[in-house]
């Protein structure tokens, strides 16, 4: 019987007694039980009680529950519209375009960003991969890959630096800069 990857899963174990337990599987380990208790067979551990392999009859998982593995890196939280967070997650823009303000400047290489979309009341973790600083969206038109930068190849052309000005007027970009912030999903 395998009885690997139900780690932070509710089980049902049936023994072989036909006694039943349920529980979240704190821990399941062949190197567990031969250290502790000499015993070279795997087992899962469900509060306080471990399991054996040999005792068992069956497991069945009841609830897979969400393992939240901890991170202290600093997390920035951003608001995206509906197409560029779908973008993101699709893989297809791995620079999101900001001006470098105060908020902005907080942000490093190796953060995560938490963007969420109000519209579709969903959040989506990025980690940062680097950072482009210029001067304005002209300059960064000029250097970064505008495909990476959520244009496809039907709108590339029409790519102008200027759209940008809605979002950022042109004396905040003169007075912080602008920045494209390299992510990947986390």
């Amino acid at each position: 019987m395998d009885l690997n990857g139900f780690d932070g899963k509710i089980v049902s174990i049936t023994m072989k007694d036909g006694v039943v337990f349920e529980g979240e599987c704190l821990h399941n380990s062949d190197e567990y039980c031969e250290h502790e208790f000499g015993r070279n067979e795997s087992s899962l551990q469900i509060d306080d009680f471990l399991f054996f392999e040999s005792d068992i009859e069956r497991v069945d998982v009841i609830e897979e529950k969400e393992i939240y593995i901890w991170d202290d890196r600093p997390e920035h939280l951003m608001k995206l519209d509906r197409k560029p967070f779908t973008m993101i997650e699709e893989g297809t823009k791995t620079i999101e375009l900001r001006l470098y303000d105060e908020k902005r400047q907080k942000i490093n290489v190796g953060d995560i960003i938490r963007f969420e979309n109000d519209q579709m009341e969903e959040t989506l973790r990025v980690t940062v991969e680097d950072l482009y600083v210029f001067d304005d969206f002209r300059h960064l038109f000029e250097v970064l890959p505008l495909l990476d930068c959520g244009y496809t190849e039907e709108n590339i052309e029409n790519a102008d630096p200027k759209d940008m000005n809605e979002y950022y007027p042109p004396e905040r970009q003169a007075m912080y800069k602008v920045v494209g912030i390299k992510v990947k999903l986390y």
